[in-house]
């Protein structure tokens, strides 16, 4: 895909906001500017970016066998805590786990939001499950579920 005919966010809001704006133009107009997820290839990336086993990142997100494959294989979509766990299990970085909220369809981490601070916090400085969970504790705010 020619990278030159990828128009930034603020120019297809521009385009989407007109009023005699047609839709189906739009899309056409626009294939090359728009992103196809597949969260089966997205989830892959990561665990190979992670370096992990996946009976690893399974015991360090705390989540079940059978939901950890859901989520990889693209059959069910994560909360956005379980997307957390799943990015702190796999030491990824605070990029990897926005990607993953957006892709998912779930609001980025907002360091004006008490609990996503604790999020962005223990993302950038590794800390594990059990130590967000103690600090969710201590800030009052709903531990990971």
């Amino acid at each position: 895909m020619d990278k030159k005919l990828k128009k930034k966010t603020d120019e297809l809001i521009k385009e989407l906001t007109d009023e005699n704006v047609d839709f189906n133009k739009y899309i056409q107009k626009n294939k090359n500017s728009l992103i196809e997820i597949n969260l089966s290839e997205f989830w892959s990336t990561l665990v190979k970016k992670s370096n992990m086993k996946s009976s690893d990142i399974i015991n360090k997100s705390e989540l079940s066998y059978y939901y950890y494959y859901e989520v990889i294989n693209g059959k069910k979509v994560p909360s956005k805590d379980k997307i957390v766990s799943l990015i702190i299990a796999m030491k990824l970085d605070l990029d990897d786990c926005q990607t993953a909220l957006k892709y998912c369809g779930k609001s980025a981490l907002y360091p004006k939001v008490k609990r996503d601070s604790v999020f962005i916090y223990a993302i950038t400085h590794k800390l594990s499950l059990a130590d967000i969970n103690k600090m969710l504790v201590e800030e009052k705010e709903p531990k990971i579920k």
